[in-house]
């Protein structure tokens, strides 16, 4: 039995995309899901894994699977704000529309609508500890809550100089107060069933920015509150007087109760500390380095004894607050344009993404993909390098520097060995060390210039310097890409001035010069078994060249920029990425493109092809998503040769059924399943022989959409032959009847397409048959007249 099946595949294992967008973040009360605001959808993160598990929105359906609409991004109805149910059932979402809706987490089924009645904006929400009222907080001042069951407004307060960003209820679902921290810098205290003003606690000079309650007992005595002003005041509840005030000389963003005596409060550099409300002692917990992150919300989950730090560059950090603070968990929640991504580690474990940002990311492949942040440069990293199989990683960019890092395996994390703040005098697009050499790399720039260098490493000195061995201008314009020979001879560089030129690695000379293409260079690879280079252009095409005479063997066309390429399979095949957001697969053999790989939305500027397995790599793009795709060449021709033998069993059953003449309904069934025009043909035709329309009309009816769908693809088969005219018209009016009946049917068997396909050869049926009627008339006349 002879397959036919692509010789290699890939399909996505995993994928990492932007989920945070700025906004309000909301943390399960299990500590299992980080919920967060993205732009017009609430997305919900799996933080042991970091992966998406579904979406919220009116852009997606109740599986969490986004929805095409037609309708322009601009037409959505942004999510202002939003917050979820100690209970985790619900969750409500404030509209650009003034609309609140009421979502049931596990369903995803909106389950009430409303009109918030502000007038303006909804900037705040909040759910009742008991999940059964709604606070909402108005730029029009003012503080409704809502009885979403019976669909009331329980009150609305006015009392107060707003807007107030900041509203919480009483944890106590027995006690009847709602806490608002006004634009006075004033936190106001009511009573929502009395509709009175309870309190005000006046103590901040600026900006109120957390308060959280000492226990969630209706006998709770303290209430603690931070702001800008750079101070802690722990307030009494029964009569709204200060019991403390606490200076911490930094400007405070987030705090919370650990116990009855102590809080931990976050700063906005970072700095998270502890505090004994008794005693005002104050024990830092985390000191960040200067200008590392600026922290915007701070989050508490008491089941899991875990705080989250959310940063203003979208990023959550999860740390264990018992015994000591540690690190637990990082989640890059925006990621821009990813520029380039590659492996680090021994055993690849960690993969280095330069995110058209001064900062690097580290995520830890075999650990879920946490992320560690690198700091170090001063402006836009844009390249990344690390030899086969090494610990060591360059990065070099638009500050003009070069640095050298080495893995920490303990901690995860990139520790700085040197750096070169004078490489280049312009910016650095590409850095490459030699192959499997962590003693060699050269890095080119915009200025048209490369240099080669060479890595002094004397670990036990801690000692690691490089120098520059060589000095060229390589190009007239911008280089885009340099790499290194199998065997280190031989170095080639890709400029925008539609050449590549290849280089001696020995005494720095041009050894040749690939000309061919029409418009710029954008990357050049050498195959690591044969004497041939690859190269991608903005003119839509990949080009192997012989390393022998420099002459272009293949070309091979896309219909978009080619970006990137790599060998994979020993060089057996091509991995080409385009500027369209498509990855395609090619048989340098048969010069065929075996697979498009469309996932991406935006071009893709990187690939990391696993060098010790070969059977999976990852994909970055601008649409700022990673991708990791796994070979699964074994797999599909296994389901293959699986689904193949099924067919052969289907069809043996089938041709036992015909040939017994028996239970012709189920036969008719396995024809279309099947894909079998002839017998289905054979089937019908025999009851319509007999004039059994009914049975036919009943095995027609007891169809699904999709062997009806399969049925009509051969009633056009059928009304292209007079001699199968009559079935396909019993059928085609059957159908028809249907479509009359349901509309919705219309849509799903394409009716549109039926019509326009089919009319013609039933006017062509109808006027043959008409004329035959004629003529019989016109016998039966004569006939009856002799």
């Amino acid at each position: 039995m002879s397959l036919s099946i692509n010789e290699k595949s890939y399909a996505v294992e995993s994928r990492y995309s932007n989920f945070y967008s700025g906004g309000d973040v909301a943390w399960s009360r299990d500590g299992n899901w980080i919920f967060c605001l993205n732009g017009s959808e609430i997305t919900k993160v799996d933080l042991e894994t970091g992966l998406l598990n579904r979406s919220y929105g009116l852009n997606f359906n109740e599986s969490g699977e986004k929805v095409v609409s037609g309708k322009d991004e601009e037409d959505d109805d942004a999510i202002y704000c939003f917050d979820v149910s100690f209970n985790q059932e619900f969750m409500v979402t404030v509209h650009q529309s003034s609309l609140l809706r009421l979502w049931h987490l596990p369903t995803g089924k909106i389950e009430k609508l409303w009109k918030s009645q502000h007038k303006g904006p909804v900037v705040k929400v909040t759910f009742s500890s008991d999940a059964k009222l709604v606070c909402t907080s108005g730029a029009d001042s003012t503080l409704k809550t809502w009885d979403y069951e019976n669909s009331r407004c329980v009150c609305a307060l006015k009392d107060f100089t707003g807007p107030s960003l900041l509203i919480k209820f009483h944890p106590c679902s027995g006690r009847t107060e709602i806490f608002a921290a006004g634009a006075d810098n004033v936190i106001y205290k009511w009573d929502y069933v009395k509709k009175t003003m309870e309190a005000k606690m006046k103590g901040h000079l600026s900006q109120v920015t957390d308060i959280d309650f000492s226990d969630s007992s209706s006998d709770c005595e303290n209430l603690i509150s931070v702001g800008r002003d750079k101070v802690v005041i722990v307030w009494n509840l029964a009569n709204g007087k200060q019991v403390k005030v606490i200076p911490l000389y930094e400007e405070i963003v987030g705090a919370f109760y650990i116990d009855a005596q102590n809080a931990v409060v976050a700063g906005l550099k970072g700095n998270i500390k502890e505090i004994n409300c008794t005693t005002g002692k104050i024990s830092s917990l985390l000191e960040c380095q200067e200008e590392e992150y600026e922290i915007k919300t701070l989050l508490h989950n008491r089941s899991t004894q875990q705080l989250a730090v959310v940063t203003n560059d979208q990023n959550i950090l999860i740390f264990g607050i018992k015994p000591a603070l540690k690190a637990v968990k990082q989640l890059i929640g925006f990621n821009d344009e990813i520029l380039d991504i590659c492996f680090v580690g021994e055993s690849e474990q960690f993969l280095a993404v330069a995110t058209n940002s001064k900062h690097i990311k580290l995520y830890d492949i075999e650990n879920h993909m946490n992320c560690s942040i690198i700091m170090g440069h001063k402006d836009t990293v844009m390249t990344l390098s690390s030899p086969g199989s090494s610990n060591l990683l360059l990065s070099a960019g638009k500050d003009f520097s070069i640095f050298l890092w080495t893995l920490d395996k303990v901690s995860g994390s990139l520790k700085c060995l040197t750096k070169n703040l004078s490489s280049h005098t312009a910016t650095i697009g590409c850095i490459s060390f030699g192959f499997n050499c962590s003693t060699l790399f050269a890095s080119v720039c915009q200025s048209g210039s490369m240099k080669i260098w060479s890595l002094n490493l004397k670990p036990k000195q801690q000692s690691h310097q490089f120098s520059v061995k060589c000095a060229v201008v390589a190009h007239d314009k911008e280089v885009n890409s340099v790499t290194f020979s199998p065997n280190n001879k031989v170095i080639a560089t890709a400029s925008q001035d539609k050449t590549a030129k290849l280089w001696s690695a020995d005494n720095h000379s041009i050894i040749g010069t690939l000309r061919g293409h029409t418009r710029g260079v954008w990357s050049v690879r050498f195959s690591p078994t044969d004497q041939i280079i690859l190269t991608t252009s903005s003119d839509c095409s990949l080009r192997l060249w012989s390393l022998t005479n420099l002459s272009c063997l293949k070309r091979l066309e896309q219909t978009s920029t080619v970006l990137r390429a790599e060998f994979i399979d020993h060089g057996k095949y091509i991995l080409s990425s385009g500027s369209d957001g498509l990855l395609k697969l090619w048989n340098i053999k048969t010069n065929a493109c075996i697979q498009t790989l469309d996932e991406h939305e935006d071009r893709v500027w990187s690939l990391a092809v696993s060098a010790r397995t070969q059977k999976y790599f990852f994909s970055a793009a601008a649409d700022s998503k990673i991708i990791k795709w796994k070979d699964v060449t074994e797999e599909y021709k296994n389901s293959e040769i699986d689904k193949r033998q099924a067919e052969v069993l289907q069809e043996q059953s089938l041709q036992t059924l015909l040939h017994e003449n028996k239970n012709l309904k189920k036969a008719f069934n396995l024809a279309l399943k099947l894909g079998k025009p002839r017998v289905t043909y054979n089937i019908l035709n025999q009851f319509i022989q007999k004039r059994d329309h009914e049975t036919v009309a009943n095995l027609i009816l007891q169809l699904s959409d999709d062997r009806k769908n399969i049925l009509l693809d051969h009633v056009k088969v059928w009304s292209c032959n007079a001699r199968y005219s009559q079935v396909s018209n019993v059928v085609l009016q059957q159908l028809l009847n249907e479509m009359i009946v349901e509309p919705s049917l219309q849509r799903s068997l394409n009716a549109k397409n039926l019509v326009e396909v089919v009319t013609p050869y039933v006017q062509r049926h109808f006027k043959r048959v008409t004329e035959l009627s004629k003529e019989l008339h016109f016998l039966d006349f004569i006939v009856q007249n002799i």
